[in-house]
C-alpha cells in the first residue's frame, strides 16, 4: 500500500471519490475523544489538522475541508492512482491561509505514518530557501530516513522561480510542478524555471471532486491541479517498487516527462507528464483571472512570536537537553515543547515567556519573543551553540490558489 499525504486545507471525508481511499489509523477509536494510539492526537482516525494538534474532524465545514482545495488536489490523486490511500492533514485555514513551520508539523505526522510521498500545495515568494533551512533539513532526513518522496506546487504567479525563489517549491530535494495549458505550453499563471522548475503537468480547468458537496465534481485551474498528478504517479510507482528510494522514483517521473520545445527552457527537464498520467486539460479559462502579480524578493519574513531550531548534532545535544536549556531549568513558563520530527524543533511562546525573556537576564538568552531586533536575537541563538540555524517563520497562503 502506498499512502499519500495531502498537506493542505483538509479534505472532504465523505465525498464519494474520497471515502473509499482514505487511509485509517487502525490503532485509533473514532470519536471518543481520546489519544488511543498514545501519538498526541485525539481521534486522528482519517487524518490531522495542525491548528487543533488533533485528527481532521469531519464536523469542520464540508466534512473536512471548509475552503475546497484539498478536495479538489485529493480527487486527482484517488483518480490518478486508486489504489493509494489519502492521508489528508490540514495546515491551511478556511481561506487558505497558515504558517511555514506548520508544514513540518504536517509532514512529521504523515511521516510517522508511514507516508512515502508528500503533496504540498502552498508557498511563499520572494524569501529565498537559504531563510528557511529548516525545510531544507526536514526534507533530507525525510528522504533519507523515510524515503519519502516530496512534491510542490511551483506557484501561480507567472514568475520565474530561478530569480524570484518560491517556498517549498525551490527548496532542494522538492519535486516542483509547473502547470500546462491545454496545448501543451506552460500556463499563463503558472510559475516557471529551467533550474527551480522539475516538470510540468496540465493544470487549466482540471475536472476533480468538488468539496461543498459529498457527489459532485468541478473544474479548477492552478498548479495545484498539476502537483497531484506527479504525486499519483509517485505513488504508482511505489505500489509497484514499494522500497523503491526517492532518487529512483525521481528517476522514472523524470523518463517518463515528455519533452517539449515550448518548454524546453521552462524547467529542468523540458517536459511534462501526459497521456495515462495525467487528468487532461479542458479549455482554457479566462486568463486575466488566472495571473497574479508576483511579490517582490524583499517582502520581509513576518515573525509570530516563535522560531525554528535544527538540533546541533555535532554538539552531543538531545532534544531533552536542548528543551532544558530553552525552558531555563527552572520555570515552566514556556508551553510544553513538542518534537514533532526527529531533530526539528517548533515551539511557541506563552504571555509569561514573552514576559520574562524580556526582564530577566538569564530567560533573555534562552527565549527569544521580541520580533523588533531579529538580526541581534539570531545571532544570540546561534551563539549559544544549540542550534546549527534559526530562522523567522513566515506566513504562507495558497499561492498555487485555484481559479
Amino acid at each position: 500500500m502506498a499512502v499519500v499525504a495531502i498537506v493542505d486545507t483538509g479534505v472532504n471525508l465523505k465525498h464519494q471519490d474520497i471515502i473509499d481511499h482514505l487511509w485509517r489509523n487502525s490503532d485509533e477509536i473514532s470519536g471518543n475523544g481520546k489519544d488511543d494510539d498514545g501519538n498526541g492526537a485525539i481521534d486522528d482516525v482519517h487524518g490531522f489538522d495542525t491548528f487543533r494538534s488533533s485528527g481532521l474532524k469531519e464536523d469542520l465545514a464540508n466534512n473536512g475541508d471548509p475552503n475546497g482545495h484539498g478536495t479538489h488536489v485529493a480527487g486527482i490523486v484517488t483518480s490518478l492512482a486508486p489504489k493509494a490511500r489519502i492521508l489528508p492533514i490540514r495546515m491551511l485555514d478556511d481561506r487558505g491561509n497558515g504558517v511555514l513551520s506548520d508544514a513540518l508539523f504536517a509532514w512529521s505526522y504523515a511521516m510517522d505514518n508511514g507516508v512515502k510521498v508528500i503533496n504540498n500545495s502552498f508557498g511563499v515568494v520572494g524569501p529565498p530557501p537559504s531563510e528557511f533551512a529548516f525545510m531544507e533539513e526536514a526534507i533530507r532526513i525525510g528522504m533519507k530516513r523515510h524515503r519519502v518522496v516530496f512534491i510542490s506546487a511551483s506557484g501561480n504567479d507567472a514568475n520565474n522561480n530561478d530569480i524570484i525563489p518560491s517556498t517549498p517549491a525551490n527548496v532542494p530535494g522538492m519535486i516542483s510542478v509547473g502547470a500546462t495549458s491545454s496545448d501543451g505550453s506552460a500556463a499563463p499563471f503558472s510559475n516557471y524555471g529551467s533550474k527551480t522548475v522539475d516538470l510540468f503537468a496540465p493544470g487549466e480547468n482540471i475536472l476533480s471532486s468538488n468539496a461543498f458537496s459529498l457527489t459532485e465534481r468541478s473544474r479548477k485551474s492552478g498548479t495545484s491541479q498539476a502537483a497531484p498528478m506527479v504525486t499519483a504517479f509517485a505513488a504508482n510507482v511505489l505500489l509497484k517498487k514499494p522500497n523503491a528510494q526517492p532518487l529512483v522514483v525521481e528517476k522514472l517521473l523524470f523518463k517518463k516527462a515528455k519533452t517539449s520545445p515550448q518548454l524546453v527552457r521552462k524547467s529542468s527537464t523540458g517536459g511534462a507528464l501526459a497521456g495515462k498520467y495525467v487528468i487532461p486539460s479542458v479549455l482554457a479559462p479566462d486568463t486575466s483571472m488566472s495571473r497574479r502579480l508576483a511579490r517582490g524578493s524583499t517582502d520581509p519574513l513576518i515573525n509570530y512570536g516563535r522560531f525554528i531550531g535544527v538540533v546541533d548534532d555535532t554538539h552531543g545535544m538531545s532534544q531533552q537537553d536542548v528543551a532544558a536549556q530553552l525552558n531555563c531549568n527552572f520555570t515552566n513558563d514556556v508551553e510544553d515543547i513538542k518534537w514533532p520530527f526527529e531533530n526539528i524543533a517548533v515551539f511557541s511562546l506563552g504571555e509569561k515567556a514573552q514576559s520574562r525573556a524580556r526582564s530577566i537576564d538569564k530567560a533573555k538568552h534562552r527565549v527569544f519573543a521580541e520580533p523588533l531586533k531579529a538580526a541581534n536575537i539570531l545571532d544570540e541563538v546561534k551563539g549559544l551553540n544549540l542550534f546549527q540555524t534559526v530562522e523567522w517563520d513566515a506566513f504562507v497562503s495558497l499561492s498555487n490558489s485555484d481559479f
